[in-house]
């Protein structure tokens, strides 16, 4: 029987042209590794999470799929940017999304499989690999066991395969690239969640055998070879098969300036996965970073003396003091330094405002404070999202809903953000004061149109 694999999800395994190389989807590799009467449509696209995927592209699949055919349903890379208020799908909402894909694929005589969201290149600062994608690989996990749907635990096999290349390798893995490295990256690329070719081909193979193994397919459906054979061990990263580094810290005639350093600015507050960029003088080819004299890294310089680079391992909480210096072709240049604090967790904000068991009207104000470093709050009422507001210099942060809230008693937390990093809630109960939905104050006013927020017309409609 002729089957198709249908591929949902987000950028990570969505098709790529060679125009977008060195980037490349798991999705678009699962076709090398079948053989027989089965074929593979792609139709993840970058930036979808499941509740845009559900509500945009669900039924042009569901319009081709027929009997019999498997559907790879793969998202929570996107689902999960609590800093993205446009993109964020709260963990229940995810998971009604996820059993709605299962139900009317199942429907249709379809084989749903839930596949957990790759792992990014992420290590902590001791090099063990980091789960980076929170709550959403676990809930994947507990809604398959409560459908009985197939899962490919991808989060997890990743991360075993990680750490098995481990920090010094991986990047071979992703569409990194230092400046000069791509004909189509002349600046580089720092990029931890996208594969290159050779990666996407390693994680699909991840993904078939998952799929073997849950019996979705079988032999016949696959070339047994390509799938057996042993992982391609990427080659060490250029940066790390650099001779005697160290010697450059000491190199007795300085030539040339030394690098500028732009980002994190001095004494700055930064994420443990920062980078560091800046500009190098003209001749500078390559840069070399250091910290307590030891060697932890390096990058190549771009045409025009710009350059970005992030350590293959995280930071460390607390002070670090980098030194870099460039290697040109007659020498080494002076040394330049560079102080910054790096802060890997986030303390919960304060809310001021409204305060525990205080009485609002129905366009309650939200206000506090946050710690130095922190760039936004997020508010959340049930578990869902319902606004983010930005911090000013003085960590103060406030916002107010654009809709009235409804009386009765209300529970709203708040989460502080920097960078990637997220604070545990902080929770007030307050009580809104307002009119009834079915007082006859509201119904007084029915029969004429609504008006505007602020409206002297009578009589009074209800709303403040």
């Amino acid at each position: 029987m002729n089957r198709t694999v249908f591929v949902l999800g987000d950028s990570v395994p969505a098709p790529r042209t060679d125009q977008e190389a060195p980037m490349a989807g798991w999705g678009q590799k699962i076709e090398d590794l079948l053989v027989g009467p089965i074929t593979v449509a792609n139709y993840a696209r970058s930036a979808m999470t499941t509740r845009k995927y559900f509500t945009e592209r669900l039924p042009a699949m569901l319009n081709r799929m027929k009997r019999g055919d498997i559907v790879l349903i793969g998202f929570g890379g996107v689902d999960h940017m609590i800093h993205n208020g446009m993109r964020y799908v709260p963990v229940p909402e995810y998971q009604e999304f996820l059993r709605l894909f299962a139900h009317y694929i199942h429907a249709e005589g379809g084989v749903p499989v839930f596949v957990t969201p790759c792992a990014r290149y992420a290590f902590s600062s001791s090099g063990e690999v980091l789960n980076t994608r929170g709550a959403y690989p676990r809930a994947m996990l507990d809604t398959a066991a409560e459908l009985g749907v197939p899962v490919v635990d991808l989060t997890g096999r990743t991360m075993e395969l990680w750490a098995e290349i481990g920090p010094t390798r991986l990047r071979q893995y992703f569409s990194w690239v230092d400046p000069g490295e791509h004909p189509l990256h002349p600046d580089g690329q720092i990029d931890s969640s996208h594969l290159n070719h050779t990666g996407a081909f390693e994680v699909a193979r991840v993904v078939v055998s998952g799929l073997c193994a849950l019996g979705v397919l079988d032999a016949a459906d696959v070339d047994v070879s390509a799938l057996t054979a042993p992982p391609t061990m990427p080659p060490v990263s250029t940066e790390f098969t650099i001779r005697s580094p160290e010697a450059a810290l000491h190199y007795a005639q300085p030539v040339g300036e030394p690098p500028t350093l732009a980002r994190p600015a001095p004494d700055a507050l930064a994420g443990p996965m920062g980078k560091l960029s800046g500009t190098a003088a003209p001749g500078t080819d390559y840069l070399l970073f250091f910290e307590q004299g030891r060697y932890i890294g390096g990058t190549r310089v771009g045409g025009a003396g710009q350059w970005s680079w992030r350590r293959s391992v995280g930071w460390a909480e607390g002070e670090h003091v980098v030194q870099c210096v460039g290697l040109r072709g007659d020498g080494c240049s002076p040394v330049a330094e560079r102080r910054f604090t790096v802060v890997t967790e986030v303390r919960p904000p304060v809310i001021a405002v409204p305060s525990q068991g205080a009485f609002a009207g129905p366009r309650p104000r939200f206000s506090g404070k946050v710690q130095p470093g922190a760039t936004k709050v997020v508010l959340m009422e049930g578990g869902l999202l319902i606004g983010a507001t930005g911090v000013n210099e003085n960590g103060e942060w406030s916002f107010r809903h654009g809709h009235p809230w409804r009386p009765g008693t209300h529970t709203v937390e708040a989460i502080a953000l920097f960078g990637a990093a997220e604070s545990a809630p902080a929770a007030t109960t307050f009580k809104v004061v307002g009119i009834p939905e079915n007082s006859p104050i509201r119904s007084a006013g029915a029969s004429r149109h609504d008006c505007g927020d602020v409206c002297e017309h009578r009589p009074f409609s209800g709303d403040w």
